[in-house]
């Protein structure tokens, strides 16, 4: 695998101190502020199931050859704690409705039939509508998209393990960053569920151009393409989350992303 560039490094950790320095002054600030010392409250209490989510993201690295000592694991400890602060006090929705099924101890074995079913189905779609924004950005402004090449050159080796790295990185560090945080935060403020998708979608097609995502190199090669399958695929997983929550969406992604893959690597 090539080398990850030093911007790209830079950039992850910006970003896990970011998100360490937000969970610290909400920590400090609810001391004093009554709305935040709520809000504080509610990120505290759901420090287990952020515990959880962060525990597969690390197992999920280690399998798929990142590594097991993964200091974005912070990042991701810190946001869920957060997104799922913000998503638990939107009236009448449940980003964890298999974690919800556990703690009630009914309709379990339901939740995880619908959870693997429609995340499957779901991913279909997505590389439907991926493909078509793809083809815009070929057919419109002469872009060459070659998944190929994107494919052999970050994910070499074993296809079945780069399933687990794709869980980790496509599905729970993306979902976490820009469904988990971004559009229920935007669902939260707005109450408009809808315009959450979108900004949340556009802001997931414009994450992919930046150093945040370590193939932003090669999607600067069809920057249009890439930004607008994206962002398609973004308004996917944004309805999906707003209907199923936080693990489907994360396995929908994550499949949505392997099943290519298992066609294009060798």
């Amino acid at each position: 695998m090539n080398q990850t560039p030093p911007e790209v490094i830079l950039a992850n950790f910006v970003f896990i101190g970011f998100w360490l320095v937000t969970v610290l002054a909400i920590m400090l600030a609810g001391r004093f502020v009554p709305a935040m010392g709520r809000f504080r409250q509610r990120m505290l209490s759901l420090w287990k199931p952020a515990l959880l989510i962060t525990a597969v993201f690390i197992v999920s690295m280690g399998l798929g050859g990142s590594g097991w000592l993964n200091p974005y694991a912070i990042a991701i400890f810190c946001q869920t704690m957060i997104g799922l602060a913000i998503a638990s006090s939107i009236p009448g929705f449940n980003s964890l409705p298999v974690g919800q099924a556990i703690k009630d101890r009914r309709n379990i074995i339901l939740q995880i039939a619908l959870l693997l079913g429609i995340a499957l189905l779901a991913a279909f779609p997505a590389l439907i509508i991926g493909s078509i924004g793809l083809s815009i950005g070929r057919q419109i402004f002469g872009e060459t998209y070659n998944a190929q090449q994107a494919a052999s050159t970050f994910f070499p080796g074993n296809k079945w393990l780069v399933f687990f790295s794709l869980l980790g990185g496509a599905g729970i560090a993306e979902e976490t960053t820009y469904r988990l945080i971004c559009l229920s935060l935007i669902w939260k403020m707005t109450h408009r569920s809808w315009l959450a998708i979108i900004l949340s979608a556009l802001i997931f097609g414009a994450y992919h151009l930046t150093p945040l995502d370590g193939m932003y190199r090669i999607f600067w090669q069809f920057p249009i393409s890439q930004f607008t399958a994206s962002t398609l695929i973004g308004l996917v997983w944004g309805y999906l989350f707003v209907k199923r929550g936080y693990g489907t969406t994360v396995l929908g992604h994550t499949l949505s992303d392997w099943l290519p893959l298992m066609l294009f690597m060798r």
